[in-house]
């Protein structure tokens, strides 16, 4: 649990708080903290505005702040994208006068609480008014975790609803999620109604009950090939065309993972660590950590062989030659094959 949200909770409650980050899941349970500890049932009605500075003036979130509150002591005023405090250019050409905003961060009124959500990695820190509002606001970092900090908002999870789980379930679930909180959460939450009763959830709820997405499905197929179950990559295959998935949106993923297998290796190959990679492939810490080991099972050349036949089969398929889901089968068994003449 962040420090802020058990100053949120213990009413502490600040004036201006600024919530910068991309991650979901600490955005809207941030915002929904604040509405439960600082209105009261109907307030929310009266004394809450949820607004979107693309489309208005930040002299009106200003105004609202300034309201006095109707039927409660206090507002709470959201002020969604913030942007002409980053480097991104808005989509809208909304004038903001910056004035107002810098005299009400200099002396905000006391029952009122204005939130920033900025939905972006980082602010302009060169802009006067970034400045002061990190000065002035309390700040709440969204920022994805990295695999320890994810199982720890796991655990923490756990605690808070009475219930166990082992080490080796909780690290299968963030493989299975793709170590993204938002992810993890909500298929947490439904592993915990599930085992309700018994308070216990296991490796096996885990594997039976977790939705595995596309990309996890084909990390999944090959990590089979890597281990020479080739009936165990095609049943993957198998149910994936079950589901109606496409071959086109099969094969664009497998070709996705083996260029972020080649570049890893590659990027080895100049000393770079999992965590620079990561930084300069721009993919999430954990995604490049799996995908390391995968790498350290093909040589170079297989990666180039594989990578080349997987845009000669994508051009076949744009062109309409041959049955699409035929040629990705095909190619399982060319791969099988080129494993085992390395083995």
């Amino acid at each position: 649990m962040l420090p802020e949200w058990k100053q949120i909770r213990s009413k502490k409650i600040m004036p201006v708080y600024l919530i910068i980050g991309t991650e979901d899941y600490i955005i809207n349970e941030t915002k929904q903290l604040l509405i439960d500890n600082i209105l009261e049932g109907e307030e929310v009605e009266f004394n809450y505005a949820n607004l979107d500075l693309e489309e208005m003036p930040i002299e009106v979130v200003i105004q609202e702040a300034e309201s006095m509150p109707f039927f409660g002591d206090k507002r709470l005023v959201m002020a969604n994208n913030p942007l002409f405090l980053t480097t991104e250019k808005s989509k809208n050409k909304v004038e903001h006068d910056t004035a107002k905003l810098e005299a009400y961060l200099n002396e905000p009124v006391d029952y009122s609480v204005l939130c920033f959500v900025a939905r972006v990695e980082k602010l302009d820190e060169r802009k006067k008014l970034t400045k002061l509002l990190k000065k002035t606001a309390t700040v709440i970092e969204a920022k994805r975790p990295n695999e320890n900090e994810l199982k720890k908002w796991i655990e923490a999870k756990l605690s808070k609803n009475n219930m166990q789980m082992s080490q080796e379930a909780i690290t299968r679930l963030v493989e299975l999620t793709s170590g993204q909180l938002t992810t993890a959460m909500n298929e947490l939450q439904k592993l915990m109604l599930y085992c309700f009763d018994s308070k216990e959830i296991t490796i096996q709820d885990v594997e039976s009950l977790v939705v595995r997405s596309l990309e996890q499905n084909i990390f999944l197929l090959l990590d089979k090939m890597i281990a020479m179950d080739i009936s165990g990559a095609l049943r993957i295959y198998y149910d994936l065309l079950k589901q109606k998935e496409e071959p086109i949106k099969i094969l664009a993923l497998i070709s996705s993972q083996f260029r972020l297998l080649n570049q890893l290796k590659l990027l080895e190959q100049q000393g770079y660590s999992q965590q620079q990679a990561a930084t300069k492939l721009k993919v999430h810490p954990f995604r490049v950590k799996l995908a390391s080991k995968q790498a350290k099972n093909f040589t170079e050349l297989q990666l180039n062989q594989a990578l080349k036949r997987l845009a000669e089969i994508d051009l076949e398929m744009k062109t309409g030659f041959g049955d699409k889901e035929q040629k990705l089968e095909w190619f399982l068994f060319e791969l099988q094959d080129n494993r085992q003449k390395r083995v």
